[in-house]
């Protein structure tokens, strides 16, 4: 029998940019109500920092619904200037949708 995969659905990984100019951010995975929580301590992390210009890299986040979509604003809410790239059709059309591409900084297709 085999066993249940462990691995984390959702990831999020931060990284001080090296020109100090800010903080870069990938999520990838699912991004969902049955993910977020799997996000709570680097999340914790990351909001507690100043604020500061915030990259966005979404290019490995597959499907994010409207949990994945208040991490993004809680984000926004936080940090002084949020870009975000690289976001998948299905993502970028939820933001789309929901009128949030200039408050996530979302990059024109």
């Amino acid at each position: 029998m085999d066993e249940p995969n462990s691995a984390p659905r959702a990831r999020l990984t931060l990284d001080d940019r090296a020109d100090g100019a800010g903080l870069v951010v990938r999520l990838a995975g699912e991004l969902d109500l049955a993910t977020v929580g799997e996000l709570a301590a680097p999340l914790k992390d990351l909001l507690s920092r100043e604020p500061q210009p915030l990259v966005l890299e979404l290019e490995e986040l597959t499907f994010a619904d409207s949990s994945g979509i208040a991490v993004l604003i809680r984000l926004a809410n936080r940090f002084e200037r949020l870009e975000t790239r690289g976001a998948a059709p299905s993502v970028r059309r939820v933001i789309e949708v929901l009128g949030l591409a200039d408050r996530v900084g979302l990059e024109q297709s």
